[in-house]
């Protein structure tokens, strides 16, 4: 016997009474208050010391207790032994601790470099605003691509009580796109976005602003960031819409398949015909598709994940814009924290290099409390021609010539009516609850998602197809 069994005891008391202040600590604070503490790089940074001090502390009280009682005369073998004993005893506690420290430094390090904030909505602002209103935006940016275009345009308007977000879906084609009066964009194009030279250019479309931004930086806004396309796109849509945009975020295509890769693939319904990968050029030529994605519910890697959001053969542009928003849709339902965490390494690696933000950390518990309720309701307008407009010929929006009072008229409609009705308390939560309702100015289809909690196995195959 060492006969310090006062020490030991001391040691083990303090040992346990930090896991069971930990554990009552997680069983009763507040769920913001958790996610607070876990997305303050301050509190992480504490994390990565602690875990890293304890770990050396338990090293020590194992290697200290060896070398007390070990005997004073073994044999080669024997103390061989006694050494392999310990390392592995060390391995064992340190290994734990280690993870949990590079885990808590690997999520600062994506705080720092991700979400530096500047430019958009400012904090006190905008974790006291009824409605919160995020840009969207999917580039072509990739290795196969020269310049950039913003293919996928969505803002997501968040209620910050209730977390039902509205997806106004903008398609690539708009036409005509409006700059706020006085604008030097305004100036020059009086009328909409558009070359009356070359009235069937694809250069004056919609998912043209951003690189028009690059190439005339000085019609662009100086804010809300340092990009003069990104703040082109930014002001446009924000006018076009009728509302203030707080923050964008934007994910470009080569990134994306490393983001779905990372949480470990999406399972959709990609409907009764496989979805050509490749097979069109720029010019819009067909080719033999470099493969396909299969039809039916499948479990998508990120590459044939990304062209299930992409592949335009045999697709027109609404119809990606719907498989786009359902894959979103898939995401946030199948994806739990506990998905994330334990892929956190290969998300962080995958985000950093893929997705730009300008929203600010202090905002992040708000939004991650709200996106990870297990109730989130989703609805969606897509200004496309299955929007009815009473004031056209045909009663269609016609997105190569928008009505944009229309457009305006459909966002308030849609943030301002009453939220859909609770189910009743005894019926099973439902997988995806579809439904249409109208809106007063244009009776324009929404469609309505509810996405349950991720654990519900039966709500993994979503319909995109």
């Amino acid at each position: 016997m060492l006969r310090r069994q006062r020490t030991g005891a001391l040691i083990l008391g303090v040992f346990l009474l930090t896991l069971v202040a930990i554990g009552a600590l997680g069983f009763s604070a507040r769920r913001s208050a958790i996610l607070e503490n876990l997305l303050s790089t301050q509190v992480l940074t504490m994390i990565t010391i602690g875990c890293v001090v304890a770990a050396l502390a338990w090293i020590a009280v194992i290697v200290r207790t060896y070398l007390l009682a070990r005997p004073a005369r073994l044999g080669a073998a024997r103390q061989a032994l006694g050494v392999g004993v310990v390392v592995a005893l060390c391995l064992v506690v340190a290994a734990p601790l280690g993870f949990a420290a590079n885990l808590a430094n690997s999520q600062r390090s994506l705080l720092d470099s991700l979400f530096t904030g500047g430019g958009g909505t400012a904090v006190a602002e905008a974790i006291t605003k009824p409605r919160l209103n995020i840009l969207l935006i999917g580039s072509d940016a990739g290795p196969d691509r020269t310049g950039a275009r913003t293919d996928t345009m969505m803002v997501a308007s968040i209620d910050t009580k209730t977390s039902r977000t509205t997806l106004f879906a903008l398609p690539r084609n708009i036409g005509h796109a409006q700059f706020p009066p006085g604008s030097p964009m305004a100036k020059k194009f009086p009328n909409g976005f558009y070359d009356k030279a070359d009235p069937l250019s694809g250069n004056y479309l919609l998912n043209a602003v951003y690189a028009y931004g690059h190439e005339y930086p000085a019609v662009a806004p100086s804010g809300p960031t340092a990009d003069p396309g990104m703040n082109l796109l930014h002001q446009t849509v924000a006018y076009m819409l009728g509302l203030q945009l707080d923050y964008y975020v934007e994910v470009n295509m080569a990134g994306f398949a490393s983001i779905i890769d990372a949480i470990g693939g999406i399972t959709v319904d990609v409907g009764p015909t496989p979805l050509p990968i490749g097979g069109v050029l720029p010019d819009g030529t067909h080719v033999k598709p470099d493969g396909y994605v299969p039809a039916g519910v499948q479990t998508l890697n990120g590459d044939q994940a990304l062209w299930f959001a992409r592949s335009r053969r045999n697709s027109d542009d609404y119809t990606r814009m719907s498989r786009q928003r359902c894959l979103l849709n898939s995401v946030l339902q199948q994806k739990s924290p506990t998905d994330v965490l334990t892929n956190f390494q290969a998300i962080a690696s995958a985000t950093t290099n893929s997705v730009s933000t300008n929203i600010p950390q202090q905002v992040l518990p708000a939004l991650v409390s709200l996106a990870g309720g297990g109730n989130v309701v989703l609805e969606s307008v897509s200004f496309d021609p299955n929007l009815p407009d009473p004031n056209a010929a045909d009663g269609k929006f016609d997105t190569l010539s928008p009505d944009f009072e229309l457009m305006r008229e459909v966002v308030q409609n849609s943030i301002n009516k009453p939220p859909p009705p609770p189910p009743p308390p005894s019926a099973a939560a439902p997988t995806t609850t579809s439904k249409s309702t109208k809106s007063k100015a244009s009776s324009s289809p929404t469609t309505t998602s509810t996405v349950p909690d991720s654990s519900q196995p039966q709500s993994l195959a979503q319909s995109c197809g």
